[in-house]
């Protein structure tokens, strides 16, 4: 009986347990009614076909009679075949008595044994019985009537209990169904958070009613609803502003609840959690978990109404919130706790930064206790609250008395007990009151003393009795009092003299060094011009050598023609010889003087330019020509050659014997660092003019090339390889300080180690400002340069 109970509380509609009810009712009523119907129906037919058996055989016991008695056997077999042609009849038994003999129809079979639907009838001829007829039947035929019938009938019931159905559930729907459907929908409508909606349906019936009742309690509830709402709002907005969830545990039945704000603290949703004390318990954290639950049981037993408890609970994805508790215990008259109430808040950020608080507090203590300096911090009351033990060293006090906060006016009163002022009546602790008040009755005032401000900071230095110098900086506070360091300057004190006497005797070895390194520009300057005159002697040579030995060949010609002359013996061949060679060595002699004055004034202009600062106009091409000529005497001794590319016509107004100077260098270095012994080397100057009235001057060698690591050095003065073999150092430098400060212009270097290497000179072709020779530059920038380089600078 439960489970069909049970089972009926699931059916989901109304109308479903009306049809359950209607369904069942009609079949059984209608079925009983059938029943009863076609038994009397089945009775019915059973007589009438009994009737008709009977009609059947009286007729043909008449009908066989005359047959019988004459014997017609085919007369009685054909009326035995009339007769088996009704369906009703299974078998025909015809018997003659008069000849003991037997017709059956419809075989040997008959008659049927047990059959118990027989008719019999004599067969008499006047009076006399000569046979018998008997006529076994069955009721298939009847029942076969009565199933037809019952098929009809069962169909026209379906259809009346189908209609019947239809219209029970119409008007079911109609009275019950509609105002039953504007229910329910109202009431989910509600649950959906779609507000309280009244259902539109007005009847005088028991629905009706109901309805009517609904929307009564609707419109309370949507009243209480308002305000509940309102008192909520004011509640989450205060929860979630705080970071906060309720919470609530009756300890008689044991039940737990909070609110949906305590899952999202830890991140859960709203329904991750069970509201058990075993879920609030297995959140603690297992360092925690013992302390916070005796601490829940004693809530139990004291007499508290409010507690407070802060620990830590584990988050969804595992790290680990702390949570501030704050309960309310409701009691019974005896005392004991029935309930708790209370709020949980996420006070992780605040926990946090106490600690981290805490953490930079220790850190700050520990690096000023590690510090070199004493470290003092006075509030605006003038007490101590903060100081490092190398504070209380350098003020010669004990350290536990920097710790207890003590005001700063019994810290300098306990040091002018110990002496440790001295002498010194000037020191600022002694007549400053730093916004405290006066020290001790000292000379700056009284304990009475209205308190002053800092409002600028100060630094003295104070000698301590033991001969230790102590300086201190004292630097005010926006809020008052004042931040003091003080710093240990003994050793640097003592030995500011050192340091002075050292940086005067640093100063004299730079001015010599400066002077040295001057000496070493003109040595190479001079070492140039040496270069030059070797170079005068030698081309020179030549020429003089061939002019002297033309006139001692024509002053022996004429001394041998005047003797012929004097002795009458000359003849007119000997005159005629005589002109002939004075005429050629006149020749010679004119030809090689007018070559060696060119070479004498070239070579002046040259030597000139290199031992003046004098600025002229000159021709670019000419005057590199005549660089290179005067370098013709070394170029000769190795195999490399020097080619110019430069258009003619470029006037330069300039000093040029800066540019000879570099040209020379660039020349010398080439020789001496970018080619090895045995191999034939090419240098190319090559000028080309640019925008902005400059000219860039391409010097470039197929040597050996600039390691990489050499060249952002290849311009600092005294930097060479070959220190050892002849190279100053000095070659490049004197090129950069030329370039940059004597011509106006700039310098560059490019190399590819075994490529050789290129010197970009770009320099103005109007000097910018006449000045006089350049002192050499101490150290030059480095320049950048986009490739490594290998040549090895002099």
């Amino acid at each position: 009986m439960t489970r069909i109970a049970e089972a009926w509380r699931r059916v989901p509609a109304v109308s479903a347990k009306f049809l359950l009810i209607l369904v069942p009712s009609l079949v059984v009523t209608v079925s009983l009614f059938s029943a009863l119907f076609f038994y009397d129906r089945y009775q019915d037919l059973q007589a009438a076909l009994r009737d008709k058996v009977a009609t059947i055989a009286d007729i043909n016991a008449a009908a066989l009679s005359n047959n019988l008695w004459t014997f017609d056997v085919q007369a009685i077999r054909n009326v035995i075949q009339a007769i088996g042609a009704n369906r009703e009849l299974v078998c025909v038994e015809v018997t003659d008595d008069l000849a003991d003999g037997l017709f059956a129809w419809p075989g040997p079979s008959c008659p049927l044994s047990g059959d118990a639907n027989i008719e019999r009838r004599p067969i008499r001829v006047q009076n006399l019985q000569v046979g018998t007829i008997t006529l076994h039947y069955d009721h298939k035929v009847a029942r076969e009537q009565l199933r037809q019938e019952v098929v009809n009938t069962a169909v026209l019931l379906l259809l009346m209990l189908a209609g019947t159905i239809a219209a029970a559930l119409a008007a079911l729907r109609l009275t019950v169904g509609r105002p039953l459907r504007r229910l329910i929908a109202s009431i989910l409508e509600s649950e959906r958070g779609g507000g309280l909606q009244p259902v539109d349906w007005r009847a005088s019936d028991e629905l009706g009613r109901v309805i009517q009742a609904h929307n009564a309690m609707l419109a309370r509830l949507g009243q209480e609803e308002a305000a509940l709402r309102k008192s909520e709002q004011r509640l989450a907005l205060a929860i979630t502003a705080t970071r906060s969830s309720v919470w609530d545990y009756d300890l008689r039945t044991g039940q737990y609840w909070w609110s949906k704000e305590f899952p999202a603290l830890l991140g859960y949703g709203p329904n991750d959690l069970t509201m058990t004390t075993e879920t609030w318990a297995s959140l603690l954290h297992p360092d925690e978990a013992e302390r916070v639950m005796a601490e829940s049981r004693r809530r139990l037993r004291d007499r508290a109404m409010a507690y407070t408890a802060v620990y830590r609970m584990r988050r969804r994805d595992g790290r680990w919130a702390w949570i501030e508790d704050r309960a309310t215990a409701q009691r019974d008259p005896d005392g004991r706790a029935r309930r708790l109430t209370g709020t949980m808040s996420d006070v992780t950020e605040r926990v946090r930064a106490e600690l981290d608080l805490a953490h930079e507090r220790n850190v700050l203590q520990v690096t000023l206790d590690n510090t070199d300096q004493g470290i003092i911090k006075v509030d605006g009351g003038g007490r101590v609250v903060m100081a490092n033990s190398r504070a209380a060293e350098l003020l010669n006090i004990p350290p536990d008395m920097l710790t207890g906060s003590p005001r700063f006016a019994d810290v300098v009163a306990l040091q002018r007990r110990q002496g440790e002022f001295g002498e010194m009546g000037d020191d600022p602790d002694l007549y400053l009151s730093y916004g405290i008040g006066g020290l001790d009755g000292g000379p700056g005032g009284r304990l009475d003393e209205p308190a002053g401000t800092i409002d600028q900071p100060f630094t003295f230095k104070r000698r301590r009795p033991d001969g230790r110098i102590v300086e201190v900086r004292t630097n005010p506070l926006p809020e008052g009092g004042f931040v003091r360091t003080l710093t240990d300057v003994t050793v640097e004190a003592r030995s500011a003299e050192e340091i002075f006497n050292a940086m005067q005797e640093l100063e004299k070895a730079y001015a010599d060094l400066k002077e040295t390194q001057a000496n070493l520009v003109q040595a190479e300057k001079m070492a140039s011009l040496a270069l030059l005159v070797a170079g005068v002697a030698h081309e020179i040579n030549t020429p003089i050598g061939i002019a002297f030995g033309c006139a001692t060949h024509l002053s022996g010609r004429t001394g041998t023609l005047a003797e012929a002359f004097e002795r009458g013996t000359m003849k007119k061949s000997d005159l005629a010889a005589y002109v002939a060679t004075a005429g050629e060595s006149s020749r010679l002699i004119e030809q090689n003087l007018t070559r060696a004055a060119e070479l004498i004034q070239s070579f002046k202009r040259v030597a000139v330019d290199q031992t003046s600062e004098e600025r002229r106009r000159f021709d670019l091409l000419a005057y590199l020509e005549e660089v290179v000529t005067s370098l013709g005497p070394t170029l000769r001794k190795s195999r490399h050659r020097v080619a110019i590319a430069c258009s003619p016509g470029i006037q330069m107004d300039s000093f040029p014997g800066a540019l000879s100077q570099v040209v020379t260098n660039l020349v010398m270095n080439a020789l001496t660092h970018a080619f090895p012994s045995d191999c034939k080397g090419h240098m190319v100057i090559d000028v080309d003019e640019m925008p902005d009235d400059e000219v860039e001057i391409r010097f470039a060698d197929d040597g050996v090339g600039i390691p990489a690591e050499n060249l952002p050095k290849v311009f600092e003065p005294f930097f060479t390889t070959r220190r050892g073999s002849g190279g100053s150092g000095l070659g490049l430098h004197i090129v950069f300080n030329l370039v940059t400060q004597s011509l106006g212009g700039r310098i560059s270097v490019d190399s590819v180690p075994g490529d050789g290497t290129t010197f970009t000179l770009r320099i103005p072709r109007t000097a910018a400002n006449p000045q006089a020779a350049p002192q050499p530059q101490s150290q030059p920038p480095h320049l950048p340069t986009p490739v490594p380089l290998e040549t090895d600078p002099a």
